[in-house]
Order: structure tokens, then sequence, then C-alpha cells
């Protein structure tokens, strides 16, 4: 695990600096590296995807534990760094794009290097945390339902800690929204070791914190229509502190007032509840109920 000093002299030979645009922000403490995969569980038999490897600290961990290494770099200085590294090692594929193909799409060439299953370990980029994490488990729904795609057994990340409270947030908290619906559906999370800013480099602003979540497929069977409850969930938290009554009189792109409230009905959802206080089972039977009306 390399040292802040080892960091910067391979930084600097390279001619490179961190880049703010990126989001990179450096883990220097070997020790929490090691708890980030000690809670991972790395399988050697599975594909293991690394999104961010920066200089390749925690990918020549992550080589040494998973059946194959799959590492995404959007910054080719960084990109050309670790093939100069790594370039012999079989069991690395390194890919010098954006993990993400717009907002709501994991890049095309990410997918076809993972095949049919791959779990995620990576200190993720500030700043693509939330789609990436999104589209992981919404990938891994499609391919249970038959759809194709990735199917992610496990996401093991390092996140800032306000996405880590927004993805673990309970009904009725301020960070509850869209995200923590999906992952309470879809997934089991498990919050892990908190990470100071000073563990970084550069610092950033505030802390971050270790995350696991580990998909259920049992859980997610439920769900019939993955694009339905994502419609559902915009209209709602569009408006999140209005009453749940008072949106569905509103004209809205994805949903009609009728069908809104008759998904109200079917869930048995009091009309004076804001989006934020309805918990997860119920914005799924909402979900399931418009799919049964032939909606959008």
């Amino acid at each position: 695990m390399q040292t802040l000093h080892q960091i910067r002299s391979m930084l600097g030979s390279a001619g490179l600096s961190p880049r703010r645009r990126y989001g990179q922000c450096f883990l220097i403490d070997g020790n929490l590296m090691g708890k980030l995969l000690e809670l991972a569980e790395v399988d050697p038999s599975r594909t293991v995807l690394e999104v961010g490897p920066g200089t390749g600290s925690l990918t020549e961990e992550l080589l040494t534990r998973a059946g194959r290494v799959v590492a995404v770099e959007i910054d080719s200085g960084l990109c050309q760094l670790l093939a100069e590294r790594f370039g012999d090692r079989g069991t690395l594929k390194l890919l010098c794009c954006d993990a993400l193909a717009g907002k709501h799409h994991l890049a095309g060439e990410m997918l076809a290097s993972l095949g049919d299953e791959a779990d995620l370990v990576a200190n993720l980029p500030y700043n693509l945390a939330t789609p990436l994490l999104a589209e992981c488990l919404i990938s891994t729904w499609r391919a249970l339902r038959g759809g194709g795609g990735c199917r992610f057994g496990r996401l093991t990340f390092t996140v800032q800690r306000e996405v880590a409270e927004r993805l673990s947030a309970a009904p009725g908290c301020a960070d509850y929204g869209p995200l923590a619906v999906l992952v309470a559906l879809l997934g089991k999370l498990r919050l892990g070791a908190g990470v100071p800013a000073t563990a970084f480099w550069p610092r950033p602003k505030i802390a971050s914190r270790m995350v696991r979540i580990d998909f259920d497929p049992a859980a997610a069977t439920r769900l019939v229509d993955v694009g339905r409850l994502q419609a559902l969930l915009a209209t709602a938290f569009g408006q999140r502190r209005k009453q749940i009554g008072s949106i569905i009189r509103r004209k809205q792109q994805h949903f009609s007032p009728q069908a809104i409230e008759a998904a109200l009905t079917a869930a048995r959802i009091d009309r004076s509840l804001r989006p934020q206080d309805i918990p997860p089972d119920q914005y799924l039977s909402m979900a399931d109920a418009l799919g049964q009306q032939g909606s959008p």
C-alpha cells in the first residue's frame, strides 16, 4: 500500500498532479485500506471492478485477492502510469474511459469487460459515486430479470460521509430520498469504518465512510419495473416538502393524477404524508400498482 511520499513521487515523475475535475483524492492510510478490503471479503473466484484506481494502491491489493480485476480510470495520465506499473499482469483489464455513458448508463466497454457477474471494490471518486451506485443496482436488477447486463453481487466502497448518510437514511430523515429507497428495495446495506479527511491526499473538506451493499435477489424479485419506480420517486421527491395528496393533484410528467390516486389507495398511503415519510415497501406497492393500470 503506497505512502503519501510514494504517491507524490510517482505523480511527480510522470508530470501529473491530482485533478479536482475528477474528484481525485488518494487514500494514504494503509490501515483503513485494509479495513476496506476486510469489509469487501474479496472472493478469489470472482471479477472485481475498481473505478478510479488512481496510482494503483488498492489495485495492487485486489490483484492478490481477486480472480480478475477490471480497473476503469478516466484520467489518461494516470491510465498510462497504471499501464506501466501493471502491464504484465494477465488478471488485470485496464480501461481508459468514463465508467458512465451519460448520467443513467454504465459504460458499454466496461460492461463488456466485466461479463455476467462482478463485485465492486473502490475508493469512489466523489463526483460520480451516486449515479454509479444507482446504475450498478439497476443493472443487477435487469440482469436478474433476464434483461442482460452485469449482475453485481456486492458493492464495497468509500464515499463522502453525506453520500453514505443518503444511502442508509430511514423514512422521516432529512437525507431519505430516491437513492435510499432504491438501496432498501434491492439490497442489504452495511456501514463500515469512518474515514477522516486526513486519510486522503489532497485532503477533502469532509470525512468519508466505508459502505457495503449486497444485492438481495429475493427482495428484488418483488419489484416489477425499476424504471417505473424511478419515475415514481422522481415525481414524489421532486416536491418532497409537500403532502403526497397535494402532489397528485398537479400535472406530472410521468403519471396522471388519477393513476397516482389509485396507486396511493392500493398501497394504503395516507395522503397527508410527505414523500420523505413513506417507507420503501409502500413505494414498491405504488410502483407495482401503477403497472397494473398500464402507467406510465
